[in-house]
């Protein structure tokens, strides 16, 4: 299993690597994990020489270190050795990006990402891709091409690759629960099934997504004087704001918590255990992750109708609504609306855990290994243990 990082550490692209490494090597199977990462000077070389000259020629490109050709090559050649060493009868090779594949290989080859390059660039991004950027999508599609499996984490990403790349063999195998082993159970009843005040409020968001933060606070601000709530934010500190939320607000900015520090990894469980309403507000994208593991912890969902979240979960949710526009007083609405009737609230918040029961990385493994069976002779171990007889 291949990954740009240490696939051991748990802050690696929200959990997964870790958390599928530990899933394939809990049933037996045998995981070899190579380090795709370039070397340090390399990254430092590129950071502060070639990537500035990079800019000056395409002064808005997006392409960073990662996306380089430099890293391409490099990932290539390592993929490619990954194969000599490793490569043989009943082995396969998992690099989790669709980014880049071995140059030939004589295992079958399996991606795993999220979306694509071109679709960031026009989804989030909302352009066109340049000229450097082209050349990055070019690499990636025929890395994608040349793969036996590729698996998206997003139905709507997988049936766009697949109709962009026809010959390709592209899967959505369902969402996961990104949960750390230690952490805490969810609540054994939903939070708004016992009175209590202030109602709480949940962002889980990167400095990326401060947008949809800042309309919250804006929100908040708007909410009636007898409808007490306490706003708690999660991946965004106070010098990630323009300016401080005001004092009168019920905020708390927690800024970033890793899941591998025991304090932090109770603090954030504890919040995403006390929320009544997890609110993802930002236009062009939220915390999709971040809302599922809210939801397995029985809160209720505010989000922006987002086309991948609609695709999962459909065009009316059971376990909250939809933003009708993105705005403080729309949003301020929408909030008061769902606090105002407790028990249809609990209703919501129990319908959430409901709705994600099984986005467990068992059903994911299992999913995947089926696919698996037919890329190899082996017979790869279900989740369910066979009873001795």
């Amino acid at each position: 299993m291949c990954a740009d990082g240490d696939s051991r550490d748990i802050n690696l692209w929200s959990n997964i690597p870790f958390l599928l490494g530990a899933e394939l090597e809990r049933r037996g199977i045998e995981l070899i994990r190579v380090n795709l990462q370039a070397p340090w000077l390399i990254r430092r070389l590129w950071r502060y020489s070639l990537g500035p000259r990079h800019k000056l020629r395409h002064w808005h490109t997006s392409i960073d270190f990662y996306r380089s050709r430099t890293n391409h090559w490099l990932t290539t050649r390592r993929l490619d050795r990954a194969v000599r060493r490793h490569g043989g009868p009943g082995t396969l090779l998992i690099n989790l990006s669709i980014s880049c594949a071995p140059s030939k290989s004589t295992i079958p080859v399996v991606l795993l990402s999220d979306w694509s390059y071109h679709h960031y660039i026009n989804e989030r991004l909302g352009r066109e891709p340049d000229r450097a950027e082209r050349g990055t999508i070019a690499r990636e599609t025929a890395a994608m091409a040349r793969a036996s499996l590729v698996v998206v984490l997003f139905p709507e990403s997988a049936a766009r690759l697949q109709r962009q790349i026809p010959a390709g063999r592209f899967r959505f195998l369902g969402h996961v629960i990104n949960d750390h082993p230690l952490a805490p159970p969810p609540p054994a009843q939903p939070p708004a099934a016992t009175l209590h005040r202030p109602w709480r409020l949940l962002f889980v968001g990167r400095p990326r997504y401060l947008e949809g933060l800042e309309l919250l606070l804006q929100a908040v601000a708007l909410l009636p004087a007898d409808l007490p709530v306490q706003l708690d934010a999660i991946g965004i500190g106070a010098p990630d704001l323009a300016s401080p939320p005001a004092l009168q607000l019920p905020v708390h900015l927690h800024g970033y918590l890793s899941k591998a520090d025991p304090a932090q990894r109770h603090t954030y469980y504890s919040l995403l255990n006390q929320a009544d309403l997890v609110i993802t507000a930002s236009s062009g994208w939220g915390g999709f992750s971040a809302t599922v593991e809210a939801m397995h912890r029985r809160t209720a969902v505010l989000t922006a109708p987002y086309a991948e979240f609609q695709a999962l979960f459909g065009t009316t949710i059971p376990f909250g609504a939809y933003l009708p526009e993105l705005t403080p007083a729309a949003l301020a609405v929408a909030i008061t609306t769902q606090l105002r009737e407790p028990d249809r609230l609990a209703q919501q918040q129990q319908a959430a855990h409901t709705a994600v029961l099984e986005f467990t990385w068992e059903v994911f493994v299992d999913r995947l290994l089926a696919e698996l069976e037919t890329l190899t002779s082996n017979t790869w171990p279900s989740s369910i243990p066979v009873p001795a007889t």
